[in-house]
């Protein structure tokens, strides 16, 4: 009995160990950009663990990574089945929806993520930019102050504010972002000074 006990739990340790590691080996190739092989690591460790959120979000991000959006977004609403306050899984949902020009439902998603932490400047960020495309100038503008106020280098929030200022004919405050924008190394800057601040 003490020994059927002894392998028992030896095997179970083993089988831990490998679950674990096919979960690193993932993250690794995740990490080396091999997009496909962290997919085929992730499945292996999900036939042990199918519930597991990281795993099934990694894998997402994977799908994502090698343009197989669908997949993607199976994976996301997989993590949200489990965990429906997943900020990572409702954010990635929201820039699907972004990708795919369904501006209305991206900024639901997006707005969602600012209720669930309201000091992530990446989600107020996206935020800005679906209500942008929506030309929903007033709440776009609101979203991309509370990016900055929550991140006060920002860069492509001062871009997008700053262009959006332009549009709205605050031609010097509008400037005035975009240079800083520059300043924060935001490769579109010198274009968006050049068209908008002559």
């Amino acid at each position: 009995m003490k020994k059927t006990l002894r392998a028992l739990v030896i095997f179970g340790v083993i089988l831990a160990s490998c679950e674990s590691k096919d979960s690193e080996i993932g993250d690794r190739y995740f990490k080396q950009g091999e997009y496909q092989k962290a997919i085929d690591a992730y499945n292996k460790f999900l036939e042990y663990k199918p519930t597991d959120i990281k795993s099934l979000y990694n894998m997402g991000r994977s799908y994502e990574e090698i343009g197989e959006y669908d997949k993607a977004v199976e994976k996301y609403q997989a993590v949200l089945e489990q965990d429906p306050n997943n900020l990572n899984a409702i954010l990635s949902v929201g820039k699907n929806y972004y990708r795919t020009g369904n501006f209305a439902d991206a900024a639901f998603q997006f707005e969602k993520a600012t209720k669930l932490d309201d000091h992530n400047p990446r989600a107020y960020f996206l935020l800005g930019r679906a209500n942008h495309n929506l030309g929903k100038t007033a709440e776009a503008l609101e979203a991309y102050n509370a990016a900055i106020s929550n991140d006060k280098k920002y860069g492509e929030a001062y871009l997008y504010r700053g262009a959006l200022k332009v549009f709205l004919k605050q031609k010097k405050g509008g400037c005035s972002d975009i240079t800083m924008a520059k300043q924060l190394n935001v490769p579109e800057a010198d274009n968006a000074i050049d068209k908008y601040c002559d």
